[in-house]
């Protein structure tokens, strides 16, 4: 937990929006010294309002927030540093992006910084603001999927996937558990669910390679194995089931 101070500046990345009173609104944010915070912002629903205009979700901010005695912080002030304007001239990349931020929200703990999250997040809605369209569902753009594999990693929670999570057995590993830890052999499969080989490969590659390269690392019939994959890791170690995710 991060001391009690009366403010601070900080970068922050907003999160989600929602309306608290008929001129107010809550803001969650993913902020780079705090990790995920949340603010109230007065009279942002005003049409005056200038920071309502500028803390919109997606847009990377540097904010300076005012602790006084409840739960919440109040901007003061806040000025541009990313708009990525480009999610909302297309609509996957805005509904990509929902997926990305919907993610970290949900993932990623309050008040707990950190730098890895941070810098993977800004990248993520960077490559997004100027992606092609994938021609996939935006849960399954590779960038969300690459985006959502790379938070098991900075979270600790990526599973174990070129080896048996039970006894170490090589390839092939026809099944996975979260509860176990990872992919499993014939001889450890009883009761785990059954996982397609280009599944497992794909989340890999998407772990080891740079985000940029996502596309080469999940291809389309891949995908939503691999999001089956981060889900039930997800469910398993955090409770969470992601809203923009497909049942699992």
């Amino acid at each position: 937990m991060m001391p009690a101070m009366a403010s601070y500046d900080t970068d922050a990345v907003v999160l989600r929006s929602i309306r608290y009173s008929e001129a107010d609104a809550v803001l969650a944010l993913y902020t780079r010294e705090r990790g995920r915070a949340s603010a109230i912002v007065k009279g942002a629903r005003r049409t005056t309002s200038r920071l309502g205009g500028r803390l919109q979700p997606g847009v990377c901010a540097h904010v300076s927030v005012h602790l006084g005695r409840g739960d919440l912080g109040t901007v003061r002030a806040a000025s541009v540093i990313d708009a990525h304007a480009g999610l909302w001239v297309a609509g996957h990349r805005l509904q990509a992006a929902g997926c990305v931020l919907e993610t970290v929200m949900r993932v990623m703990p309050e008040e707990e910084p950190n730098e890895e999250a941070w810098h993977l997040l800004a990248r993520t809605l960077d490559l997004l603001a100027r992606a092609p369209d994938p021609g996939r569902p935006a849960r399954l753009d590779p960038f969300v999927l690459g985006c959502q594999a790379k938070l098991l990693v900075v979270s600790g929670l990526l599973p174990l996937l070129g080896r048996c999570a039970r006894c170490g057995a090589p390839p092939p590993l026809p099944a996975f558990s979260a509860v176990a830890g990872g992919a499993l052999c014939d001889g450890c499969a009883a009761g785990a669910d059954p996982v397609a080989p280009r599944a497992l490969a794909a989340l890999a590659g998407l772990v080891g390679r740079p985000l940029a390269e996502a596309a080469d690392a999940v291809p389309a019939e891949a995908a939503p194995g691999v999001e089956r994959l981060i889900g039930l890791v997800l469910r398993e170690h955090l409770g969470v089931r992601l809203r923009s995710a497909a049942p699992l």
